[in-house]
């Protein structure tokens, strides 16, 4: 399985990459590389059953807790 995921992980960065390094659009290569990486670690630990976290509840505690927004 872990095969698969590199493989479909390689074949997508080939099909992006080599566009944005060939027009030296640097700014979206960096943050398309930053948002492959979070994916491909995401994608890693559910593969080993590593429980992951909602991001609605880290939503949740920006917007309530830091924020002091509250809704009825």
């Amino acid at each position: 399985m872990i095969i698969l995921i590199i493989i479909f992980f390689i074949l997508i960065a080939l099909a992006d990459f080599p566009a944005l390094i060939k027009y030296k659009k640097w700014y979206e290569f960096t943050v398309l590389s930053v948002f492959f990486l979070c994916a491909f670690v995401l994608a890693i630990l559910q593969w080993r059953g590593i429980s992951i976290p909602s991001p609605t509840k880290g939503a949740v505690f920006i917007i309530q807790d830091v924020l002091h927004l509250k809704y009825s």
